[in-house]
């Protein structure tokens, strides 16, 4: 199965492993790459921008369960490169466990 994050392997596994992270331990981080894409492309977060975000209540994907997850995913699936470079640096300084 392609996802839209396979095409960067790196952040991937970072994205991955919220799938097994504690909720203590991954909200914060959530917060911290929503920071991120506010600061730095903030048109993401729109209300019309949302409005391409997937959801399909008959068939959930494991981040779609929690609505925090839902949104980072659905504005990063929207990001370009250099939010996503941003992401996975920011994700591979928290040296998270993959």
């Amino acid at each position: 199965m392609n996802r839209w994050y396979d095409k960067r392997p790196r952040l991937g596994k970072k994205l991955d492993a919220f799938k097994a992270m504690d909720q203590k331990v991954r909200e914060p981080i959530l917060n911290e790459i929503i920071s991120l894409v506010k600061k730095n492309k903030p048109s993401l977060l729109t209300f019309e921008k949302a409005l391409d975000y997937r959801f399909d209540s008959f068939r959930l994907r494991w981040y779609e369960h929690d609505p925090h997850l839902w949104l980072v995913f659905n504005v990063l699936q929207l990001a370009d490169v250099a939010i996503l470079e941003l992401v996975e640096h920011y994700l591979e300084n928290r040296h998270l466990v993959t």
